[in-house]
């Protein structure tokens, strides 16, 4: 396992899945966190976050609509910009949250 000196510049849990994805040679990197992002991006390292993920299971026909999953995001407290969302869900052709 690789030395975690990323936690001086990101949180704990997202320097561990950094070091993860570098140890495991991983395709894609699981990760909300935009200022962890930003870093895990310079570091070239190709991420996505929950949102991506859910896009892509509407592509795929793995779930039918995005609105309740974005609903139990925010009702669960899980931060992301309505703006965000609702621009994801008109482009859907989706009820707005």
């Amino acid at each position: 396992k690789s030395e975690n000196n990323l936690f001086l510049i990101m949180d704990y849990g997202e320097s561990e899945a950094v070091i993860l994805y570098k140890d495991m040679n991983a395709d894609l990197l699981l990760i909300d966190d935009r200022h962890a992002r930003m870093i895990a991006e310079s570091m070239q390292i190709k991420c996505i976050g929950t949102i991506g993920i859910l896009i892509i299971a509407k592509e795929k026909k793995l779930i039918k609509r995005l609105h309740p999953f974005f609903k139990s995001l925010i009702d669960n407290k899980r931060y992301y910009s309505l703006v965000l969302l609702n621009n994801i869900l008109r482009k859907q052709n989706e009820k707005l949250l």
